[in-house]
């Protein structure tokens, strides 16, 4: 991993961090939905995959994103859920290459990846935060962040698109 690419991370994970801090506790008080967080978390994700391409930079924003918030609002261990999913969808994009995720096929896998890092996400903070008594509740909330991923994904896309235009790749 080079210098551009912990770069890249610091700031889209910074952002994902403030923007998180400043504007999801309204919406999530405003509608008890949690697609806000995914939503700017995965805007926040594949644009530093996109334009790093290196393996390690999801998790890198992740943690970045987990750092901020923690030290903004101490009492957030929720958001570690969002730090193993951004590790995963790291690994998932690398895996499935990001030529074919981000050219080829990000129409589909953009999405596709997006909805199962967010389903992930939800699962492991409707287990171990949210306290409910139920699977069906995890399962319900899982399935909540799955739509907040997919939400994002599709805000993402554009985003992406734009960056092309923007850095010529």
């Amino acid at each position: 991993m080079d210098s551009r690419s912990i770069a890249t991370a610091a700031v889209f994970g910074a952002l994902w961090g403030v923007v998180n801090f400043l504007v999801a506790p309204y919406f999530f008080r405003l509608t008890r939905l949690p697609f806000f967080c995914d939503v700017i978390g995965l805007v926040s994700l594949f644009s530093a995959l996109w334009v790093s391409r290196k393996p390690g930079t999801g998790t890198l924003v992740g943690l970045a994103a987990t750092v901020v918030t923690l030290a903004l609002r101490p009492g957030a261990f929720y958001f570690l859920g969002f730090t193993v999913a951004s590790v995963f969808l790291d690994f998932l994009v690398y895996s499935l290459g990001y030529e074919k995720v981000f050219e080829k096929g990000a129409k589909v896998l953009v999405p596709l990846t997006g909805v199962v890092s967010a389903a992930l996400a939800g699962l492991i903070i409707g287990a171990f935060f949210m306290n409910f008594e139920s699977y069906v509740g995890v399962l319900t909330w899982s399935g909540l962040h799955a739509i907040g991923g997919l939400m994002g994904a599709l805000i993402a896309l554009p985003v992406v698109k734009g960056l092309e235009k923007r850095l010529g790749r």
